[in-house]
């Protein structure tokens, strides 16, 4: 029981709120406005007003022909094992027809203090050698998936991961300067992805695109990954153009969104 304080502090709206997600989370498929007001026993107005609310947010998506509701991978993404999980079930149909595509390694990481920690590779046709191992870190600085991170992240935050810690040289290709890695970001945001040219490992070039939330910041990303004999310079607006198509498509999945230009203009390499 609440007392008088507390059924003052209480928002209510709040609560329905929550009823209305957790209702909706037990639900195995999509479910009706009829059907939630009823299971709730919410007024079809109020259960409405909320759920056009959570949709706005980006955490449910509405079926536009049965007019059914369910939540998005946003909920999951925030609530469950970091999001991983979510975010590679999301990701990995996507992942497998890149690999089938382009027949190079596919890679998905997200932002983990400070630095890219790969959640998934498939390994590509070509072998190639790369230090890059699923459930291991990986420099923000030297990686495409990183530098596409950092580009859709506030630059106040970019500038603070970037000083935290020493930039380690891994190839003579390596960018250790700060202020020259945040001069570059501007030209990643305006092409919509990274290049790390030989910078991580000799002999392997690899583009990422990033994967954003509804306001356009990014926290994860996927790349594509191969030897610079099979990665030419004249095929990266080809594979940059999928991947921006490919990290759109699980932004929006995942309730959020890429704000990266006109895909039609060619990229810039």
């Amino acid at each position: 029981f609440m007392g008088d304080k507390e059924r003052a502090t209480y928002l209510k709206v709040v609560g329905k709120t929550f009823a209305i997600i957790e209702t909706m989370a037990q639900t195995k498929t999509t479910i009706r406005l009829t059907d939630l007001s009823q299971r709730l026993r919410q007024p079809k107005a109020t259960v409405f007003r909320i759920l056009y609310t959570l949709r706005q947010l980006g955490y449910v998506r509405q079926d536009p022909r049965t007019e059914t509701y369910q939540l998005t991978g946003r909920i999951t993404y925030n609530i469950r094992d970091n999001g991983r999980e979510a975010l590679k079930a999301v990701a990995h149909p996507y992942m497998e027809k890149l690999l089938g595509r382009f027949e190079q390694t596919v890679c998905l990481g997200v932002l983990e203090h400070g630095q890219v920690f790969y959640v998934e590779i498939l390994e590509g046709i070509r072998a190639i050698r790369m230090a890059a191992l699923p459930n291991t870190y990986a420099p923000i600085h030297a990686t495409a998936l990183g530098k596409s991170i950092l580009a859709f992240l506030e630059p106040q935050q970019a500038r603070q991961i970037l000083n935290e810690r020493p930039l380690r040289k891994f190839t003579e290709r390596t960018i250790t300067s700060p202020s020259l890695l945040l001069r570059s970001l501007s030209r990643i945001r305006d092409q919509g992805f990274a290049v790390d040219n030989e910078e991580t490992d000799r002999g392997v070039r690899c583009l990422a695109a990033p994967i954003c939330n509804s306001q356009g910041k990014a926290f994860a990303a996927i790349s594509v990954s191969g030897p610079v004999s099979h990665i030419r310079r004249n095929s990266f607006g080809e594979i940059a153009l999928v991947l921006k198509e490919v990290t759109q498509e699980i932004s929006a999945r995942l309730g959020g969104e890429n704000r990266m230009g006109d895909y039609a203009n060619p990229p810039r390499v």
